[in-house]
């Protein structure tokens, strides 16, 4: 893992847990009794990446960061030697954004195990801007969590691609800001790899706060 984490940042507030009150069982994600398979192909993850549900865009992050690692929904079980850093996704519908909260706050309450929540990334649902309900709800959701919440906008190509044809972003990889981005099939879409170092930069943060 410290080929993730490099650097420091400032400490963050991490929500006690057992404040809020948890989901109905049948809302609520199991917590994997061992260690997440991981590919032998793949390095150990840095953070595991929780899908909401089922296509909240985990497959296609997962591809394009080096250092995440799909907890095929279902929370870590944070066991020895496997990262105890989680952070949740979910498509930015109403559905995605209300299992986004079931899940933030089966967390909370502790009924996730002895993971630590990250923040929530939301992943866009179509193109253009989030209708202003969601994006109320959405920052209701994320207040619960201090706002660490990410936005990863539409990408067209995502739709065309295999998982296995996206290229992926590496911790140190220079983000360039062009006026015209090469299409995904070349490149990490700019908004996702930046999304990724700040993911990074809070864990670092989180280490250094415990």
């Amino acid at each position: 893992m410290s080929a993730a984490f490099s650097d420091a940042g400032t400490a963050l507030h991490v929500p006690a847990q057992g404040i809020v009150a948890a989901p109905p069982v049948d809302r609520r994600l199991d917590v994997w009794p061992q260690p997440v398979f991981v590919p032998e192909s793949s390095p150990a993850p840095a953070w595991w990446l929780v899908g909401a549900h089922g296509g909240a865009g985990v497959s296609s992050l997962c591809a394009s960061w080096l250092f995440a690692g799909d907890a095929m929904r279902a929370f870590p079980g944070a066991f020895a030697g496997e990262t105890p850093f989680v952070v949740i996704v979910a498509r930015e519908h109403q559905h995605g954004i209300d299992c986004a909260h079931d899940l933030i706050t089966q967390h909370l309450s502790g009924f996730a195990g002895e993971t630590t929540l990250v923040g929530l990334v939301t992943v866009a649902a179509r193109p253009g801007k989030v209708p202003a309900s969601l994006r109320q709800r959405l920052e209701v959701v994320a207040g619960l969590i201090g706002d660490r919440h990410w936005h990863v906008p539409w990408v067209e190509d995502w739709l065309t691609l295999r998982s296995e044809e996206l290229p992926v972003w590496r911790p140190g990889d220079v983000l360039e800001k062009r006026r015209k981005q090469p299409p995904a099939s070349e490149c990490v879409p700019l908004a996702v790899a930046e999304i990724g170092d700040q993911i990074r930069s809070t864990i670092v943060d989180l280490l250094n706060t415990n």
